[in-house]
Order: structure tokens, then C-alpha cells, then sequence
């Protein structure tokens, strides 16, 4: 068994920060979430990792000095740094260009858009894109994103080209939780 790619993620979003850990552990990496720019650069002094995603949404954010910094780090001259930002633009891009960042991706994006992003700055057999989805490529159902077509037919026993490619989320049924009912705005 080898060791997974590690990816470091900068984003100050608690929900965001979540489904991107679920998505790239999903796809066989490991995954260091960092709540700013001067975390991800602690873990950058720690390890090596194969990816780096730096957040420049927030005020104040010092993702372009930490991608300069860490792309002067040894063994992070070759490895894709990836900053996103709500705006691209001229300004950004030339801060991006200087900081050394391999790409400025627009905020919101896809995990294909990253990885459409940064695939072409990377040797095929890099690790990055040699985990058991990427190797699948596009063909993976789990990684395709939704194509036009004709609608699904439902067959015999419920089941849909939807439930089984594993693109439908489990229906879970339980008995639920009932909430005390307040009546009044008094104590």
C-alpha cells in the first residue's frame, strides 16, 4: 500500500474547507486543511506536498506571500500551488504570476476544475494524478460531472442509471427527533 498524495488546503470557510476534504479524501489523498495562508505555510515546512491551495478571498489574506514563500521551500519549485480568488483580473493575475503560483483559479469552483487546471503543469505519472479515481480518469462515474442526455428510465425494483452509477445519495429513514413546542415570547 503506498502513501496518498498529500494536498494542502487553505480556506477560512469551515463548510467549504469540509466538502473539500470529503471530495479529495473521497479520491484516495490525504488532506491538511489550514485555516489560513500562515498555517498552510507551517505545514509546507513539514512536508511536501503534491498540491497547495491558497484562499485569497478573505480580507487581509496573505496568500500571495505565502505562495512566494513556499515556493521558494525546498522541493516545492515543480509542485502546482493553486490561489483562488472571488476575481480574477489583470491585478491578480500579475500577483499571482509574482507570487510564482501556478495558477489563479476563480472561486467557486469544481474538483475537475482544479485538477483541469494544474494537469497540464504536471508529468503524467506525477502522484497527483496517479490515485485510484484520477487513473480512471474522466470515465470514472464519481468524477464525471453531469452531461446532458436522455432522462434516466426507472426500472423494475426502483432502480435508475442514477442509483446505479452511485450518483443518488442514500435515502435514510429513521424515526426522527421531536421538538419541544414553545409557545409564547415570555419566560
Amino acid at each position: 500500500m503506498s502513501t496518498p498524495p498529500t494536498i494542502i488546503i487553505s480556506e477560512p470557510d469551515p463548510m467549504i474547507s469540509g466538502v473539500l476534504r470529503v471530495e479529495f479524501s473521497r479520491w484516495d489523498f490525504a488532506v491538511l486543511l489550514a485555516g489560513n495562508s500562515a498555517e498552510a505555510e507551517e505545514y509546507a515546512s513539514q512536508t511536501v506536498a503534491s498540491l497547495v491551495v491558497l484562499d485569497a478571498c478573505v480580507a487581509g489574506s496573505r496568500a500571495y506571500e505565502a505562495c512566494a514563500r513556499i515556493r521558494r521551500r525546498r522541493g516545492y519549485d515543480g509542485r502546482p500551488i493553486v490561489i483562488t480568488a472571488n476575481e480574477v483580473s489583470a491585478r491578480t493575475r500579475a500577483a499571482a504570476e509574482k507570487a510564482g503560483a501556478t495558477v489563479l483559479l476563480p472561486k467557486p469552483y469544481s474538483m475537475m476544475d482544479l485538477f483541469r487546471a494544474v494537469t497540464p503543469h504536471v508529468a503524467a505519472n506525477d502522484p497527483l494524478l496517479m490515485t485510484a479515481t484520477m487513473r480512471q480518469g474522466v470515465a470514472d462515474a464519481r468524477a464525471q460531472e453531469w452531461k446532458t442526455g436522455p432522462t434516466p428510465e426507472w426500472r423494475a425494483g426502483g432502480e435508475s442509471a442514477l442509483s446505479r452509477n452511485g450518483l443518488l445519495l442514500p435515502i435514510v429513514r429513521g424515526r426522527g427527533v421531536k421538538m419541544p413546542l414553545v409557545h409564547g415570547g415570555g419566560r
